[in-house]
């Protein structure tokens, strides 16, 4: 195995050097973006040597459009067949993890077609699988505070490598950060629950507690 590389800096060359080359050569009409959003150290730039064992490999988003997702299986099936077997060392074919659903190893001896992480779906089945709403619906506050800060943290961290339909960065910046009357009933929900509980480390140490002090504190 080489040594280690940023998985966002290992995607960004996978797709300029790999993928997009093949997506021009037989695909030349399709627009598309291509971007590593979504789980994964990597994402937010914490991935490190030990990140390589598990869930994690060259490996891209393709997003269509909706009219176009009747080509994803061709996609797939072309790149499983013309990606080379490995890239910059790392191998590009993966092997699903028996018992941890959606975790893979990297499988330098796999044979072709190559079961590749390259997936290509539309923006639109992306969003409502992830955050469970619909692209072309507004955002209500609810919707805000319905959705987890870590699933608005990987819609928005991560690299987006192309933008062809402009769909990928726009939903970007209207997820980049909360809406200032969302943000405030945030801020004031943080501070309540910090109230309910600033009293008791005083308290504890207050009975010679000092463990419990520490531990509340």
């Amino acid at each position: 195995m080489p040594a280690f590389m940023p998985g966002l800096e290992l995607n960004r060359r996978f797709y300029a050097d790999c993928a997009r080359p093949l997506l021009d050569r037989h695909f030349p009409a399709l627009p598309h973006a291509a971007a590593l959003i979504g789980y994964g150290s990597e994402i937010i730039g914490f991935d490190t040597e030990m990140s390589m064992d598990h869930a994690w490999s060259p490996r891209l988003w393709l997003f269509l459009r909706d009219k176009d997702l009747g080509q994803a299986e061709a996609i797939k099936t072309m790149l499983g067949q013309e990606l080379p077997r490995e890239f910059l060392g790392f191998p590009v074919s993966t092997v699903p993890v028996e018992g941890e659903p959606g975790v893979f190893w990297m499988n330098p001896a796999a044979e072709r077609p190559l079961e590749h992480q390259v997936k290509a779906t539309s923006l639109r089945h992306f969003v409502q699988e992830t955050l469970n709403w619909e692209l072309t619906q507004s955002f209500a506050p609810a919707d805000w505070l319905s959705i987890s800060s870590q699933i608005l943290l990987e819609m928005t961290a991560g690299a987006v490598y192309h933008d062809g339909l402009g769909e990928l960065t726009a939903l970007r910046a209207q997820l980049a950060w909360y809406p200032r009357d969302v943000w405030l009933y945030l801020l004031a929900c943080g501070w309540s629950r910090i109230g309910q509980e600033e009293h008791l480390m005083p308290r504890a140490g207050f009975v010679g507690d000092e463990l419990g002090s520490a531990l509340i504190g």
